[in-house]
């Protein structure tokens, strides 16, 4: 029998911080709430459980322009005091992927501001369809693969999260789009593409 410890009443797409201390949920693309709204957001949750309390607390939240198909997040840069908690990457349904420093966002949270402007970094704009596909590599944080349902897959750098670089995509597949974009762990450059039914 499974018990639930902590949960939260959303319809998200989610990562958990590296550490796992925090997780991240952006609001669901083609989810409906129950106030059948529009809006869209990125909250990050603590997990404490000294509390008993089974609801996750929020640890701070942002707007985004649009809603999420799929979330990943970095391990800490080396040497970064200001991307100490890694970034977080948003695969949205326009096409773009937000990078947000979760930093920020739980630090004026803590204060009781708002600054949660302060912690939307970049965009990346590439792909022509939903991107459905995102990871970042667990040995060069600073390396994120995405794929869209275009078909293309990209390698972005982003070692400086604000003026973030790309590789040229891969050659457009002539298949149905990666649904997930996985990194082997003992490569750097190597990912695993899986499409409905199949893996390359």
């Amino acid at each position: 029998m499974a018990w639930c410890i902590k949960s939260v009443n959303r319809s998200a797409s989610s990562a958990f911080s590296p550490d796992g201390v925090y997780m991240a949920a952006g609001t669901m693309a083609g989810a409906v709430d129950l106030q059948f709204s529009s809006l869209a957001n990125l909250d990050i949750f603590e997990f404490d459980f000294v509390s008993d309390d089974r609801q996750l607390i929020l640890a701070g939240s942002a707007p985004s322009s649009e809603r999420f198909n799929r979330i990943s997040w970095s391990k800490a840069p080396a040497n970064s005091e200001e991307y100490s908690l890694g970034l977080i990457a948003g695969g949205l349904v326009d096409g773009n992927i937000g990078l947000w420093n979760p930093k920020p966002l739980i630090s004026s949270h803590k204060k009781g501001s708002d600054t949660s402007e302060n912690a939307f970094v970049a965009s990346l704009s590439r792909h022509r369809g939903p991107v459905r596909g995102l990871e970042f590599n667990s040995l060069s944080p600073n390396l994120l693969a995405s794929g869209a349902d275009e078909g293309d897959i990209c390698i972005w750098d982003v070692s400086k999260p604000s003026e973030p670089s790309h590789f040229p995509p891969l050659k457009e597949m002539k298949v149905l789009p990666p649904t997930l974009v996985l990194q082997e762990p003992q490569l750097r450059f190597l990912f695993l593409l899986v499409f409905p039914g199949k893996c390359s």
